[in-house]
């Protein structure tokens, strides 16, 4: 298919194959209302169409949060209407981006695309015909496409430094191996594929591709990878980023330069002129209840100082530290420009970064592995902190990390009236060193509010002295047993329950390294090779979840998931003995009206069981709590159990869903087992029906003001999104059992290139569960969504530039986010961004310097036409006003776009879009 083939769009022809606004069905473009977010996305994908149709090449450089992935998948599923054969290759930096990508796909025909039936299946799900191909090595995409296998093929960027093995590395030249490869894969997809290659490659983030002669194997073998002039590896190719002037505007003919013939038309195209031809470039708008609002109407750029006030020991460990740097840069021969990245901090649990595990990709970034092993000040931090190791005993006080940690860590979680999102806080930082140790103090910190609620809870005495004397112990479950035994408390009546062999395979919930998790959470995990196995809380903990235990009706659905309590339960005889089952009994009774009731394989074994009358219903929280929800929010729920419209499926998904967010991700595990603490002192026996009704009651009255009505709420309005946009599920698959959320126990963790399996860190970030406060290196700085829940930013280590500064705040700032939805429900919303830094010290003045460079900068890198910027501080731009800089909401709205879709007749191709599907 030759490029004039591809022919000309226009907006309204987009409009009727692709609805971009899901909550109209009978959206059609209109040229009166342009400035609308589904106008534009249609205008951004007729006018990406007509520029890969005239230049086989275009660059989407839509502002952070446009949604410009599913303005490619557009630019896709009209291909694939025009030629159903077309082969599609897809590269994004890693494989949580790529997994995004295929959630998208899915969403994307699911709900939008209306072009006809050659992309869905005719199934109620409408599932992709061309499943999405993920393959982590580039020799593996070779071999899937050499079987003729898919249309559709994800990779990572990574895989492009990922081409010479670690073996081959030690002896021979690494990089001319790495283009020997790459070449190598690029002539054996050409064989596969026909001289012509793929139809059609998207590069996502196209900005790791601005260093187009560097040393790293990702630009050398990208060049073989992609071909030279007339061998390229596809026909057309889409780039996509929101910053393509990064750090300099020649970043833009770096990124070009692999697809294009250069120079352009016998001559070097400017910046300005390689956007025009090449590029789409529009700044994002938000709908409000008041209008449309920028990013500067809602962004609040803030100082948080952090000071050595009536702290003489950290002043002196910091005044040595300076001393120290100032000798060594004197030494190095310049005594006045230094780079960003100085005294961000200090690891103080002593662990060992190990280099070989970071993520290549990152490491071949612009300051390879400064940002995870440290910066040159990296020595002198490590020894002045075990000299003050070995004459103090302690580790040095770090006032940055007080001052992150004051900001980020609420008063009283159990405060309801407090929003959740509230506690939501995303930190950046560019060590490793910091980002542990962040988050051990931040669970630390969490650790002495939740031990304090349940030590509350047993009222002892001297509440106070116990507490201190716990926290002195690292919260141990010895001295939390020992306390315990010492207890006159009664038992529940299921105390079997505790003592099954099938116990010991309850496995620790969270990651291994327990220095930095939290440790009361730890305190409800049975755990398999421990002394101290089970703890009162891992006890109560168990009752909640195993479903012999009539505890576990308290978390279970209402039997018609609203009011409806439960009438009946199972026992069966067991070796000698007869068990009772509650918790499948009450599956069976809700799936009974849904698609005609669970089948044995999916309940288990369901022989010999006798059904038995309860003595009176008996309710669960959910339809305690259903009567006082708000309304937008009951609705939701009674959408999904509407008899001719509805799904209870979606239902039950939910309540697979917000049980293990409530016994694993959140602080309600704790408020329900300090209700019952604080019941059982009250408690005066019965069988367990008797029991189980007395809690309720005693509960029912503190329900109105709870975190569990709380956190209900906030899962039940946000739970459609989270399975739409985060997961790779089905919404109405019941079955699920969100195990994810049962690994996310700490109120904080990290994400960095040490960090395994990181799509659960952003599923539990994106709802209300746990973690709260997510700190992340630059793994997390592109192309990943976070906003759901957040609009709060810290960037305790600054950004290597201002591209890089945009790209972290871009992660919450996003189309459909938590700012979103505030700005639509009150017409104005706060984006707090947040620089820590030390006064009176070098950190102060290396932020000035960052702040006023970004500042000059930013409104020309928002038109992508900024001067250069580069890394190094120089303190004579440094000026005492500096924070008079730092962004504050602004009125007014800008609308004019750097580079919009036009569709006069001279942009257009002289040929029209003809699909033959």
């Amino acid at each position: 298919m030759r490029g004039s083939e591809w022919g000309g769009l226009k907006p309204e022809q987009v409009a009727d194959w692709i609805n971009f606004d899901a909550t109209d069905r009978d959206w059609h473009y209109a040229s009166s209302e342009r400035i609308s977010m589904p106008a534009r996305q249609a205008e951004g994908v007729a006018g990406l169409w007509n520029k890969l149709s005239m230049h086989n090449v275009a660059l989407l450089a839509d502002e952070v949060g446009m949604g410009k992935t599913f303005q490619a998948l557009g630019i896709m599923a009209l291909l694939w209407k025009l030629k159903p054969s077309a082969r599609v290759l897809v590269m994004a930096p890693n494989r949580d981006i790529c997994h995004h990508w295929a959630r998208e796909y899915a969403a994307f025909l699911r709900d939008h695309y209306r072009g006809g039936e050659h992309l869905t299946s005719d199934a109620p799900d409408r599932r992709p015909l061309h499943e999405a191909q993920m393959h982590w090595r580039l020799a593996d995409l070779a071999e899937a496409v050499s079987e003729g296998s898919g249309q559709l093929y994800l990779t990572t960027i990574y895989s492009l430094s990922n081409l010479v093995l670690k073996c081959e590395k030690e002896e021979g030249d690494v990089l001319a191996k790495a283009q020997q490869a790459a070449a190598g894969i690029h002539r054996k997809l050409k064989s596969s594929l026909g001289d012509k290659g793929f139809d059609l490659i998207v590069v996502d983030e196209a900005h790791y591709f601005r260093n187009a002669d560097g040393g790293s194997q990702r630009a050398k073998a990208a060049r073989k990878f992609f071909g030279e002039l007339g061998n390229r590896l596809g026909q057309k190719v889409l780039l996509l980023t929101a910053t393509p002037s990064h750090s300099s505007l020649k970043d833009i003919a770096a990124i070009l330069g692999y697809f294009i013939d250069t120079p352009v038309d016998g001559r070097q195209l400017e910046p300005d002129e390689l956007l025009t031809k090449y590029a789409l470039r529009r700044l994002r708008l938000m709908q409000g209840a008041q209008g449309y609002r920028n990013k500067y109407n809602y962004r609040h750029e803030k100082a948080l100082p952090a000071s050595f006030q009536n702290n003489p020991e950290a002043e002196m460990f910091f005044a040595l530290y300076q001393k120290k740097l100032v000798q060594q840069q004197g030494q190095a021969g310049s005594n006045r420009r230094f780079l960003y990245g100085y005294l961000e901090g200090f690891e103080s649990i002593g662990t060992k970064l190990d280099v070989d595990v970071i993520d290549a990709a990152q490491a071949e970034q612009d300051h390879s592995t400064q940002a995870f092993s440290g910066a040159p000040d990296t020595k002198i931090l490590n020894h002045l902190t075990q000299l003050h190791r070995e004459y103090f005993h302690s580790y040095p006080e770090h006032p940055k990390y007080d001052a992150l940690m004051r900001e980020c860590q609420p008063e009283d979680v159990f405060d309801t009236r407090i929003a959740l999102h509230e506690h939501k806080h995303l930190v950046f930082v560019r060590r490793i060193a910091s980002v542990r140790e962040i988050t051990q103090r931040l669970n630390a910190a969490s650790d002495q509010m939740l031990a304090r609620r349940i030590v509350q809870a047993w009222q002892p005495e001297d509440q106070e002295r116990l507490l201190e004397r716990w926290r002195k112990t690292g919260w141990s479950r010895s001295y939390f047993n020992q306390f315990v035994r010492q207890q006159a408390s009664e038992d529940l009546g299921d105390q079997d329950l505790l003592d099954e062999q099938d116990q010991t395979d309850v496995a620790d919930a969270h990651e291994s390294d327990e220095k930095l998790a939290s440790r009361i959470a730890d305190l409800f995990v049975v755990k398999k090779n421990h002394k101290e196995r089970s703890t009162d809380c891992s006890n109560f903990s168990l009752r909640l979840r195993k479903p012999e235990s009539l505890f576990s009706l308290l978390l279970e659905p209402a039997s018609d998931y609203r009011r409806g309590g439960y009438t009946r339960y199972d026992r069966k005889h067991v070796g000698e003995r007869d068990r009772d089952d509650y918790g499948t009994a009450a599956l069976q009774a809700r799936l009974a009206s849904h698609q005609g009731g669970a089948s044995s394989s999916e309940l288990g074994d369901t022989a010999g069981r006798t059904q038995i009358d309860y003595d009176r219903p008996m309710p669960s929280l959910w339809s305690l709590m259903y009567e006082g929800l708000p309304e937008t929010t009951r609705q939701r729920l009674d959408v999904w159990l509407d008899p001719e419209t509805g799904n209870r499926g979606i239902a039950e998904n939910f309540g697979n869903y917000v049980k293990a967010g409530f016994l694993f991700a959140s602080p309600v595990i704790i408020e329900l087992y300090s209700w019952f603490t604080e019941f059982r002192r009250t408690s005066h026996g019965g069988d367990a029906q008797q029991r189980y009704l007395a809690f309720v009651d005693w509960m029912t009255p503190r329900l109105p003001s709870s975190l569990i009505r709380k956190y209900f709420i906030a899962a039940l309005d946000s739970f459609e999104q989270i399975c739409e946009k985060i997961t790779d599920h089905a919404l109405a698959d019941w079955q699920k059992d969100w195990r994810t959320l049962t690994s996310l126990q700490s109120p904080a963790w990290f994400a960095s290139g040490q960090s395994g399996n990181r799509q659960r860190l952003i599923l539990g970030f994106n709802s209300p569960f746990y973690p709260n406060v997510l700190v992340a290196t630059s793994v997390f700085q592109e192309g990943v969504n976070l906003h759901l829940q957040c609009r709060k930013v810290h960037h305790y280590g600054i950004a290597w530039t201002p591209g890089d500064n945009e790209q972290r705040v871009g992660r919450v700032d996003r189309l459909f986010g938590r700012i979103n939805r505030q700005l639509q429900e009150k017409g104005e919303a706060e984006l707090a961004i947040h620089y820590p830094y030390l006064t009176r010290s070098f950190d102060q003045e290396q932020l000035a310097s960052f702040v006023l460079l970004k500042h000059a900068v930013e409104t020309r890198m928002d038109a992508c036409r900024h001067t250069e910027f580069n890394d190094e501080i120089d303190l004579r731009n440094v000026t005492d006003d500096w924070e008079q800089y730092l962004r504050k909401p602004v009125g007014g709205m800008h609308t004019d776009d750097p580079f919009p879709a036009c569709f006069e007749d001279r942009f257009l191709p002289k040929k029209a879009y003809l699909p033959r599907v």
